[in-house]
């Protein structure tokens, strides 16, 4: 039996998303093999869980934590301090402990990160996690790291993001050479900052990675490059923009489509193509960023995330544990610096 640990008070909707979520990963059937963890105020989950008679007793346990929540503002050095004690603390710990095999949570995605390194450890050679998405494009999926997790870095650092996203797209994606960018303002060698051209650099004098060059932000969806890597404060400045964009491109369709009768005729004739569009760019579906670098699962969901996000979630942790993850990205990191060397 796997087990996997949910910070429930997380996020900008808490419990109303998180155990709602769960109920909805319940009911789709893929949970037979899987139990979970529960953290956050007792007396609040088990009132949510009793209201949910699809969630058996037998799949979640339930572990009380203080009243002391980490919040979305407080910077992620003062959740060190105040960590202890916390559904998010006491869920990423249950992890270290061996206890499960994985974390969630849709909380403070600084202090998510800095517990998760405090407590989980990062793999060798790994000075920090990345968090990282697999983002719709041309051809399927760019791999795209980080996002959020550390809002600088050095050359060094962007190297190490490198070697892990390629890692992601061998075991995730299943290609067996993922071309590699650094996401920049121009494709031209000379541009961008000194950290950035040292990268650069780096990369380039690297015969185990198959990198291609500074790649501008119009090539992150495009498909010519497969793995997209960037300091977490321009990968997430990126992200949120083209969350933005496409639930504008949305919105902006269904007003169009219930102008006229024409348009409603040509929406109902066209409704599985935009369908399949929606669910492609939905950032709900696509929901969870493993933190990825760590010695165990670490997922975050989106701070805003409804019940359909946190299921996501889940069951992208649930997945990770299956398929051997962090055994299969471990080898592939381990045969990379084998190359290397």
């Amino acid at each position: 039996m796997k087990r996997v640990a949910l910070d429930v008070m997380g996020g900008d909707l808490g419990m109303s998303a998180s155990i709602s979520g769960l109920n909805q990963y319940i009911k789709s059937g893929k949970c037979r093999d899987v139990a979970f963890d529960l953290f956050g105020s007792e007396r609040e989950i088990v009132k949510r869980m009793r209201a949910l008679p699809t969630i058996e007793g037998r799949l979640y346990s339930v572990y009380d934590t203080s009243d002391n929540e980490i919040l979305a503002s407080e910077k992620p050095a003062v959740t060190v301090k105040k960590g202890r004690g916390t559904s998010m603390f006491e869920a990423i710990s249950h992890v270290a402990n061996g206890n499960a095999d994985a974390v969630v949570s849709s909380g403070n995605t600084g202090a998510f990160m800095v517990l998760s390194k405090l407590l989980l450890g990062t793999i060798e050679n790994i000075d920090r996690p990345a968090l990282v998405s697999m983002l719709p494009n041309g051809n399927g999926k760019t791999v795209m790291l980080d996002l959020g997790a550390s809002t600088s870095c050095t050359p060094s650092r962007l190297v190490q993001f490198a070697l892990m996203g390629q890692a992601v797209a061998r075991v995730l994606l299943q290609l067996q050479s993922p071309r590699v960018g650094l996401l920049n303002i121009g494709t031209e060698r000379s541009k961008g900052t000194e950290i950035l051209e040292e990268a650069y650099g780096m990369l380039e004098q690297m015969s185990d990675i198959e990198f291609i060059g500074f790649v501008e932000g119009t090539g992150i969806m495009s498909g010519t490059v497969d793995v997209v890597v960037t300091d977490g404060f321009s990968g997430n400045i990126s992200l949120k923009t083209m969350e933005g964009t496409m639930g504008y491109v949305t919105n902006f369709m269904k007003r169009e489509f219930a102008a006229s009768v024409v348009s409603k005729i040509g929406y109902i004739l066209s409704k599985r193509v935009f369908d399949s569009l929606k669910r492609s760019i939905d950032p709900k579906i696509n929901n969870g960023a493993p933190l990825v670098g760590l010695n165990k699962i670490a997922v975050k969901s989106h701070g805003n995330s409804d019940a359909v996000g946190f299921s996501n979630a889940i069951s992208m942790a649930v997945n990770l544990v299956k398929s051997d993850f962090m055994g299969k990205l471990t080898r592939s990191l381990a045969g990379i610096r084998g190359e290397a060397q």
